[in-house]
């Protein structure tokens, strides 16, 4: 493999770099090779989504989880009638007072 020495790099394009290092957890040689891979149309394509991703989501909950969900819910149904209209259980008209 070749190494190669890039100079005078503007500060604006150094501080990206670094940017893009932290946000994907990478090393910096390791994104700057990404990225000239790239532009110059030589890197893999990133793999298509899995169909049904979000179906997997559905149920992810266990026992304790869903008990605090139907809680924070069951709460939420007990507010006050002077709570705003969006927070009101369907069908309650009554208006605050």
């Amino acid at each position: 493999m070749a190494d190669f020495l890039v100079r005078d790099i503007d500060e604006r394009v150094a501080e990206r770099l670094k940017e893009i290092a932290r946000q994907k957890g990478w090393p910096l040689n390791d994104v700057i090779l990404h990225l000239l891979k790239q532009a110059l149309g030589l890197a893999e394509p990133d793999p298509p989504p899995v169909p049904g991703d979000i179906a997997r989501l559905r149920g992810a909950w266990n026992d304790e989880e869903a008990r605090a969900f139907y809680e924070a819910m069951n709460a939420m149904s007990a507010l006050p009638d002077d709570a705003p209209a969006y927070a009101r259980k369907p069908g309650d008209e009554s208006t605050p007072g």
